[in-house]
């Protein structure tokens, strides 16, 4: 024979129940307790009011969820039933404000974002601006620099986001990846390796080399792949900035070795880009941030639509990147 506990159907909802918050609150208070004195210090309420919920809670889905006695309160069948239920109406609904809270967030406030010369003035000027065209409430803060000091940057907490070439086992940062592109060789119009499809390091070595400094990424890139290819060549020339080097070849002091995504500057300065091959480099370029620090929601929004912007290769110069989709 069925419990009267159970008479009612726990699905058997009616329009006219008017359940709040508070009594489902008071109710796995009670469940979690097993007293209603210790779920009245949890609420902080008297244990006189925190009954009444529980009772307009019963009476509201007329069920009998509790056996009381003067010892102790234990889960009747149905309110055992009716538990996980209430548990998950409360966690969606505390999800749902916080979800509303971190969008009304977004509406305000600034992002900051480290970047190398090359990428600050290739990409993140289009995906700041359509960025602002969604939150304009949101100032966005671009920090061109130095790429080998942007990890720094991001470990003092001085950006909240930095863009660049990914490095493995960079200890105290997330990263996220955004794109995979390849070196170039750059040389002069009219230079003799323009006649070439693709040039090779070995190739490469045979001409006067601008560099840029050791410590940078790209360098370390280049070295490596001169030194796959049996090469240790002496650069001739070298500068801080990828613009300075692609006006020293535009100027015939050399040729260099750079990122493909310096094609969308060095077009317009007399220089041309090969695809370096005998090894083909690959580059992986990404987003990264402190993993000991959630990010803000202006920085998580920005981070979340850098990666969709990019996702459409718009940006990136063409055939350059092969674009990250996960």
């Amino acid at each position: 024979m069925q419990s009267s506990d159970n008479q009612n159907d726990l699905n058997d909802y009616s329009p006219d129940m008017n359940i709040t918050l508070r009594q489902i609150k008071a109710f796995l208070a009670v469940a979690d307790t097993g007293a209603f004195a210790r779920a009245a210090e949890r609420m902080h309420v008297s244990p006189s009011a925190l009954s009444t919920l529980v009772k307009e809670l019963e009476a509201q889905i007329g069920l009998k969820l509790f056996h009381r006695s003067t010892r102790v309160v234990q889960l009747t069948e149905a309110g055992a039933e009716f538990r996980p239920l209430a548990r998950k109406a409360l966690d969606d609904l505390e999800a749902a404000v916080a979800g509303s809270r971190a969008l009304a967030q977004v509406k305000r406030g600034r992002v900051t974002v480290a970047a190398s010369i090359v990428v600050a003035a290739t990409l993140l000027p289009w995906v700041m601006q359509s960025f602002r065209q969604r939150h304009p409430g949101i100032q966005c803060i671009l920090k061109d620099g130095f790429e080998e000091t942007i990890r720094d940057q991001v470990r003092r907490g001085e950006v909240d986001l930095g863009v660049g070439t990914l490095i493995e086992g960079e200890p105290g940062l997330s990263e996220v990846t955004l794109y995979r592109d390849h070196l170039v060789a750059l040389m002069p119009d009219g230079h003799p390796l323009t006649q070439r499809g693709s040039v090779s390091w070995r190739e490469l070595a045979q001409h006067p080399l601008v560099c840029l400094p050791e410590r940078s990424p790209s360098r370390a890139l280049a070295d490596d792949a001169f030194e796959a290819a049996g090469l240790k060549p002496v650069p001739a020339y070298e500068a801080t900035f990828s613009s300075t080097l692609i006006s020293m070849v535009a100027a015939g002091m050399g040729v260099a070795a750079l990122p493909v995504n310096v094609r969308q500057l060095s077009g317009r300065a007399g220089v041309q880009a090969r695809m370096l091959v005998r090894p083909t480099v690959k580059r992986q370029m990404g987003v990264y941030w402190r993993n000991d620090a959630a990010l803000t929601p202006a920085a998580n929004a920005f981070l979340k639509h850098l990666q969709s912007f990019v996702r459409t290769n718009r940006g990136l110069p063409d055939e350059a990147a092969d674009v990250d989709s996960r």
